[in-house]
């Protein structure tokens, strides 16, 4: 590896049933997609083909494509010879030259065309890990690593004919971590496998926080620097988000009510819930809040987490829905439905009551949002940490010592990566996101109105006259 941008991609091999071909010497672009909202990895291919072999060899969707691709022979590998991908479908037919076409072909981990031809149709019992273990190994039959966060909550399931996948979303509503406080996991593939597994776990361990992998700094290019210097400078950055209070009071990020009907006992449970307190239960990318406890009104001392109704959730709930009955029992006799449900004394709950953890846990990692672009690095995957520091915009006299945002510079998780490489360059792009700043935001014990003596005036009601009015 001489410059930053380099990379290791000996072929890329088509194989069909008339036979396999290196099309490595037609790629104009190759990408590969991640994210920890997607089920698999995908990928597309762009290429200039003068010798027509869309139509020769053919390509028509039901090919495998295999290829090698890394930073160099020290880094983590997208290894698509150990598990191939699975073309399935060829678009943007374009002509560029009296002999020449270009189109793009995509492909996708071959899970991918399992699950859309299998189903899910027995039931599952026990805890969210064990199912979802089941579902992988026995169901899809994948061969890959699967990455599983232990869960400490109890299911049982029906299959319904349910996709595999779908049938794994579903379970990972139901599951808590038995490391974390948090409720409700992510399925993904990356680079390494599959993953299932909390957002707590993304950045943090048993152990404590878990360790960046890369680290970036937006920051002038020089001349001279060294490969360590330009990979770990960043090429192009945009924050896309920062804090919504409008979006996080209308999601019930900020406070909420939870109702939870138990069809069994005919009662409801009511959960009135606050960021500051589910702030303090869990474990988060970085230390401080998004948001502060300043008051909204005056007097009550009634800050923005202190309004339950921002949002009403309703739920169900049946503890008695999958009770086991004996053999003796009429299934159509209430009395000896009751009896039989009183006796099995088994945990059949749809952890509804968990709703609002599951909640935050997704609102809050949706709240800072940057999108980067990097020398490419095999390295990086959906999930993982990254260190990254952009710059504060402001002018910097001689003593000052802060040349870094003090609130967006520090940890973030990846959410969406792509690799992208062309013929002479790689690059990496991700969007990555914070629930946390470095440090805190300021705060008050008084409302901005009061500290800024700020008084609306009553305007009054004008009551419109249809021959006056203008």
């Amino acid at each position: 590896m001489q410059f930053a941008g380099d990379y290791k991609l000996d072929s890329v091999i088509v194989h069909s049933a008339s036979g396999s071909i290196d099309i490595k010497a037609l790629m104009i672009e190759l990408n590969v997609y991640e994210s920890i909202h997607a089920d698999n990895l995908y990928g597309s291919m762009v290429v200039a083909d003068s010798a027509n072999h869309v139509q020769n060899m053919p390509i028509i969707g039901q090919e495998d494509i295999e290829f090698k691709l890394s930073t160099n022979e020290d880094t983590e590998q997208l290894d698509f010879k150990k598990f191939r991908g699975r073309i399935y479908k060829v678009s943007d037919m374009v002509r560029t030259a009296e002999r020449q076409q270009v189109y793009t072909i995509h492909f996708s981990s071959k899970e991918t065309l399992i699950n859309q031809r299998t189903r899910v149709k027995s039931a599952y019992e026990g805890s969210g890990d064990e199912v979802v273990s089941q579902i992988l190994k026995d169901v899809l039959k994948t061969k890959k690593s699967v990455n599983i966060e232990p869960s400490d909550l109890k299911v049982k399931l029906l299959g319904n004919n349910m996709k595999p996948f779908k049938f794994i979303n579903m379970v990972s509503k139901r599951c808590r971590s038995r490391v974390f406080e948090g409720a409700g996991y992510l399925f993904f593939e990356n680079h390494r496998g599959y993953n299932f597994r909390s957002y707590e776990s993304l950045s943090n361990s048993a152990n404590g926080p878990r360790e960046p992998v890369e680290k970036f700094i937006v920051q002038p290019s020089k001349y001279e620097a060294s490969i360590t210097e330009n990979m770990q400078s960043v090429l192009e950055y945009k924050i896309m988000k920062q804090q919504d209070v409008l979006a996080a009071s209308m999601t019930g990020l900020l406070a909420s009510t939870h109702y939870v009907y138990d069809l069994y006992t005919k009662s409801y449970k009511k959960i009135e819930t606050r960021y500051d307190d589910m702030f303090d239960d869990l474990k988060h990318v970085e230390k401080e809040s998004l948001f502060t406890t300043t008051p909204e009104e005056e007097g009550e001392y009634k800050t923005m987490f202190d309004y339950a109704e921002q949002r009403i959730d309703v739920s169900t709930k049946d503890d008695a829905l999958h009770s086991q009955a004996n053999d003796k029992t009429n299934i159509w006799d209430t009395d000896e439905l009751k009896s039989q449900s009183d006796e099995d004394t088994r945990v059949y709950d749809n952890h509804s009551s968990k709703f609002h953890l599951r909640n935050h846990s997704e609102l809050s990692h949706d709240q800072l949002v940057a999108k980067v672009t990097v020398s490419g690095n095999s390295n990086l995957a959906a999930g993982d940490v990254i260190e990254l520091h952009v710059p504060s915009y402001e002018p910097i006299s001689p003593e000052d010592t802060r040349v870094h945002d003090a609130y967006l510079s520090g940890r973030w998780v990846i959410t969406n990566l792509v690799h992208t490489i062309s013929p002479d360059r790689y690059t990496t792009t991700f969007d990555c996101v914070k629930d946390t700043v470095a440090i805190s935001y300021a705060t008050t014990d008084t409302t901005i109105q009061s500290s800024t003596n700020y008084n609306e005036k009553e305007q009054g009601t004008n009551t419109l006259n249809e021959a006056h009015d203008a």
